[in-house]
């Protein structure tokens, strides 16, 4: 689930707006993410979403997720 170095060192429960890029649609979830030292670093980045089960592109700007459908 998590190669090499990518191990999650944070657990952070977040309320985001999802939006769905194929479909256009949206929602507001709250959610668990486990950050990695990496995706500590970046505004734009990837976070594993526990309630999904894989990683999605995560905005810690505005709290928006990426979600392909």
């Amino acid at each position: 689930m998590f190669p090499g170095d990518n191990k999650p060192t944070k657990s952070r429960t977040i309320t985001g707006t999802f939006k769905y890029c194929n479909s256009g649609r949206e929602e507001v979830k709250t959610v668990t993410c486990l950050f990695t030292e990496r995706s500590e670093k970046y505004q734009l980045t990837k976070v594993y979403v526990v309630e999904f089960g894989c990683e999605l592109i995560f905005c810690k700007d505005d709290n928006h997720f990426l979600v392909n459908d």
